[in-house]
């Protein structure tokens, strides 16, 4: 009987699985050390010919023996340490105090040994999935989504990943879990007298220019026009760490109602430091006053005695973007005013329908209706 002749090292294997084919073989990965190694492979081809299987195979044994090609075999661990040492500086202090959360909390912990390579779309949609059910809120599955997407992005561009597994994943609709809300100007006004000078003046700037809450806390004496008619808004400050605006728009003039400078100048007169380097609202020693430490010891408390709502920083910049559209100022001037690049962000994000403005406007085109047909440019329906 002749014997079998063996089959050649490296040359793979067609696999009969009932009417079924699969194909085994080696290729070569690099590894996180650099080292080359050898690993098996298995794939399942299903309901094809045997000259198509063999093909199939004799294609992936040419890419295997090409080890320019092979890919990286590296956990999504080291990414992510690759990651935070590497870009994450890249971004503003706040940004990467809620990214290292993210990627500490959530995303290490379910992905950490996962070779890059085996991390798949369905695997990203089946962890979407069970954040759901764990029940997060869709807009908190957002954010953890961005930082999934941002650090795997970074493995595209740095040749371990040929595509992004987190992109075209389904996430759950966004939705508003608390309403968004504005003052009316007599809210406003009621709750200005009810504040202390430091608070008082904050929150009137804030409602004032619409200036975002580590503008506020950053504005400089220095950054007043000559005759305190304007503002340069071009730091914000973030638990003590200056830095740029949040966006390139961020850096901008900001004229000031006589009101405003009104409170300035009115605060000038009582603070301890207003050198043209020292902070407008500081601590005793120079330092920037945390913004929240500001809403619990007097925006808050007056609030509560208001019978208002708790009013936020960000309560005050929705309340200007409002107010400025509900007096009929271009969206485009809005948005400018506000440091936004774009106008719908500043329409769709911050302003709102305040109280009353619905009927006003019912009641607008009631009256012109009304004028033309009284002025008889309109028939009679009922003669009809």
């Amino acid at each position: 009987m002749a014997r079998k002749k063996k089959r050649q090292y490296g040359t793979g294997c067609l696999l009969p699985r009932g009417r079924r084919w699969a194909i085994r073989w080696r290729e070569q990965e690099i590894a996180s050390d650099g080292s080359v190694k050898r690993i098996l492979r298995y794939e399942n081809l299903g309901s094809i010919s045997r000259t198509e299987a063999a093909r199939i195979l004799a294609q992936r044994i040419v890419q295997a023996g090409t080890p320019t090609k092979a890919p990286v075999r590296m956990t999504f661990c080291e990414l992510a340490e690759s990651w935070l040492a590497q870009v994450l500086p890249m971004y503003k202090h706040s940004t990467q105090k809620n990214h290292r959360h993210i990627l500490a909390k959530h995303l290490v912990p379910y992905f950490g040994e996962t070779a890059l390579v085996d991390l798949g779309r369905q695997h990203v949609q089946t962890y979407v999935a069970g954040l759901l059910r764990q029940g997060y809120a869709p807009k908190t599955i957002d954010h953890i989504h961005d930082v999934l997407s941002a650090v795997l992005r970074t493995a595209v561009k740095w040749g371990y990943l040929s595509d992004n597994p987190a992109r075209q994943v389904e996430l759950p609709a966004l939705v508003t879990v608390r309403p968004k809300w504005a003052l009316t100007e007599a809210q406003a006004s009621l709750l200005l007298m009810e504040l202390p000078p430091l608070a008082r003046t904050m929150t009137g700037l804030a409602l004032l220019t619409g200036l975002r809450r580590g503008e506020i806390f950053a504005l400089r004496w220095e950054d007043l026009g000559p005759e305190d008619n304007y503002l340069n808004v071009d730091e914000a400050v973030y638990e003590g760490r200056f830095n740029t605006p949040k966006t390139a728009a961020g850096v901008r003039r900001i004229p000031l109602s006589p009101l405003a400078q009104a409170l300035l100048r009115e605060w000038r007169k009582r603070a301890k430091r207003t050198g043209p380097g020292d902070l407008v609202f500081a601590t005793w020693s120079g330092k920037p006053i945390s913004p929240n430490n500001v809403l619990r010891s007097a925006i808050f408390p007056a609030c509560d005695r208001l019978k208002l709502p708790r009013a936020t920083w960000l309560t005050f910049r929705r309340s200007y973007a409002s107010w400025a559209h509900q007096k009929g100022v271009a969206g485009k001037t809005i948005a400018a005013l506000m440091g936004h690049a774009k106008v719908d962000m500043t329409l769709n994000v911050y302003a709102q329908v305040l109280d009353g403005a619905e009927r006003e406007a019912a009641t607008r085109v009631g009256n012109g209706l009304f004028t033309i047909v009284h002025e008889g440019e309109l028939a009679d329906p009922v003669s009809h």
